[in-house]
């Protein structure tokens, strides 16, 4: 006997609800990886302005010693002069 019509729609539709729950955990897969990759940028780009805040502040430290020594230095030259 040959089959229905009806038969072969169930069977077209009972392959493509099988081909999307198929996309459907493969989805949820790489929603996970991407919530891992996203984790480690923010960890990735958390470290590079923590490591640019230092060396900024580092600078801009150094710049502050380096004024004062030469006021210094400059104080101390007016001094050595009067004596």
């Amino acid at each position: 006997m040959a089959k229905q019509p009806s038969d072969l729609v169930l069977r077209i539709l009972r392959e493509i609800q099988a081909t999307q729950a198929k996309h459907g955990r493969a989805m949820v897969e790489h929603s996970r990886m991407f919530e891992q990759v996203k984790r480690r940028l923010d960890d990735i780009h958390e470290g590079m302005i923590t490591s640019l805040g230092l060396a900024s502040h580092t600078h801009v430290r150094h710049d502050t010693i380096q004024k004062e020594i030469d006021n210094l230095k400059k104080r101390v030259k007016r001094l050595e002069e009067k004596v």
